[in-house]
């Protein structure tokens, strides 16, 4: 690992998705501190609820339009005081060329799927989605046999979304869970809306985001 490559990608007051050992979901955060190869960031209750301690591996992941990097390493410090936060030690990066024409945002929907022709549904839990497909976590053993799935996704702002598409991928993980790769092969344009709004919101999260960071934490860091 090069000796700068932490300080060089990650800057104070980006937003970043972050992932501890004992939680499958990235949670989006933003950088209080950068120094050398330590990231502190907020201490936030999804940590909290995944009983985070010193010494847990801890991810940290961000993306370019070029490049994702996912920064591993453990946690080193834990300050409850406000504004509070949590302070990694990087041991490991991992840079992957971005080749996607799409942003995809992580995310953590539910949705289910019905095999086209067929009537029975399986759930499924959306972990990852963009505009052309998505990554989903599934119990059940998906065998479309060339044809079309029908996939519902439901918003949190209680939408539904409704879209045909493919299985792109599949990967047995931990558990009995499957991880799969989905992509669209039609979809309305009403729900194409509605997805681009999706997204749109999930943007303004992270402005809000920034914008809290600069109104009310960082002055309490000098």
């Amino acid at each position: 690992m090069r000796k700068d490559i932490v300080s060089t990608v990650l800057k104070e007051g980006m937003v970043v998705g972050t992932k501890l050992s004992s939680c499958n979901v990235w949670v989006q955060n933003i950088i209080y501190k950068v120094k050398k190869r330590s990231v502190t960031i907020a201490l936030l209750t999804d940590y909290l609820q995944n009983v985070i301690m010193f010494g847990q591996p801890f991810s940290i992941k961000y993306t370019t339009e070029n490049s994702e990097y996912i920064f591993e390493g453990e946690v080193s410090e834990i300050n409850p005081d406000f504004p509070s936060s949590v302070t990694i030690d990087i041991a490991n990066v991992t840079e992957i060329k971005n080749q996607r024409i799409f942003p995809r945002a992580d995310v953590f929907l539910a949705a289910n799927v019905r095999v086209e022709g067929t009537e029975k549904e399986y759930f499924l839990v959306i972990h990852d989605i963009s505009l052309v497909g998505l990554g989903f976590y599934c119990k059940d053993i998906l065998e479309p046999d060339g044809k079309q799935i029908d996939i519902f996704l439901y918003l949190p702002n209680q939408q539904t979304i409704s879209a045909k598409g493919k299985i792109a991928r599949t990967a047995f993980k931990n558990d009995d869970i499957i991880d799969y790769g989905f992509q669209f092969t039609e979809m309305h344009e009403e729900n194409n809306n509605s997805l681009s709004d999706f997204f749109n919101e999930l943007e303004e999260e992270k402005t809000k985001l920034k914008e809290h960071y600069t109104s009310s934490i960082k002055k309490h860091l000098m």
